[in-house]
């Protein structure tokens, strides 16, 4: 990942993810148990990573920059290539698709199946790529 692109997304990244938590409100009301769900976001691209704990603490959404050698534990573990995910966030590629494609990986550590995850996830890109266009 060039240098610029990177300090972009240390830059830009955080305030998306908290805009999405902003829309995601709704959806937590119906389903309240996403308050217990965390997710390290991977991105990558031929020649490194960077990784982003999402998640709640002390009730409240957190966006955080984590090591993606020894992310902060979390329920799941969504990995994309930087492409995939623009254009995730474009609306250019659906989520769900991107992982039925195995565009996306997404790895549990909760024990419960990587799909459910992947529901609750799909919906949160979903409010932010709709959101942006």
């Amino acid at each position: 990942m060039s240098f610029n692109l990177r300090l972009k997304l240390l830059t830009i990244l955080p305030k998306l993810l908290n805009y999405g938590f902003m829309q995601f409100n709704d959806l937590l009301k119906e389903f309240p148990e996403a308050k217990t769900r965390s997710a390290v976001l991977m991105l990558y691209d031929q020649s490194s990573k960077i990784a982003f704990w999402i998640g709640f603490e002390n009730g409240k959404p957190t966006i955080k920059e984590t090591d993606p050698k020894n992310p902060q534990f979390a329920t799941n573990t969504i990995t994309m290539h930087v492409d995939t995910f623009i254009k995730v966030l474009k609306n250019e590629l659906d989520f769900r698709t991107a992982y039925l494609y195995d565009l996306i990986e997404i790895t549990s550590s909760d024990g419960l199946p990587p799909t459910y995850h992947m529901l609750i996830w799909s919906a949160f890109f979903d409010k932010i790529a709709n959101s942006l266009s």
